[in-house]
């Protein structure tokens, strides 16, 4: 049996599909979003609908940011980043970016000191794959981005867990 959440507690069903004008295009953006002391959460999840994120995958974050502090939510189509930022803002809820910022690898790599074939063995990498990127042939992706500024900061972690046994995850 679950119990209802702070969100449903307060707010039950308050947001309808139907109320919703959406933006017509736009890009995705994942967002991080706080509560401020007083937030109006059935607005915030009506501007999250209007830039096309489901009444589920709203509800979800606004109940994680109710209940943990924090949530979470890709909204598909931002048509404008800062506008969405302070819509947000007047109805009590931060949101921010949450996304890697884009890093070199050849910075990261040569930071080390490793060739390219040592630090795609030592990291776990293609070395192929860290060619094209060194080489502007292709762009990490967000989880690659994640991985390079986690070898930026705290190289042994990544090697630490790279040796990780299964059993090491129970």
């Amino acid at each position: 049996m679950s119990t209802p959440s702070k969100f449903m507690e307060r707010f039950g069903q308050q947001v309808q599909a139907r109320d919703v004008d959406r933006v017509p295009s736009g890009s995705p953006v994942r967002l991080s979003l706080t509560q401020e002391a007083t937030a109006n959460i059935p607005e915030a999840a009506r501007l999250l609908a209007q830039r096309h994120v489901t009444l589920r995958s709203a509800h979800a974050a606004l109940t994680d940011m109710t209940d943990r502090g924090r949530g979470y939510v890709l909204a598909p189509a931002v048509d404008d980043l800062a506008r969405l930022q302070d819509e947000l803002r007047a109805v009590g809820v931060v949101a921010k970016v949450h996304a890697p910022t884009k890093i070199s690898a050849r910075q990261v790599r040569e930071r080390t000191g490793l060739s390219q074939e040592a630090f795609a063995l030592r990291y776990g990498l293609d070395v192929s794959t860290l060619r094209n990127w060194e080489q502007d042939r292709s762009e990490p992706d967000a989880a690659a981005t994640t991985l390079l500024w986690t070898i930026a900061r705290n190289p042994k972690a990544v090697e630490k867990s790279l040796e990780m046994e299964q059993a090491d995850l129970v």
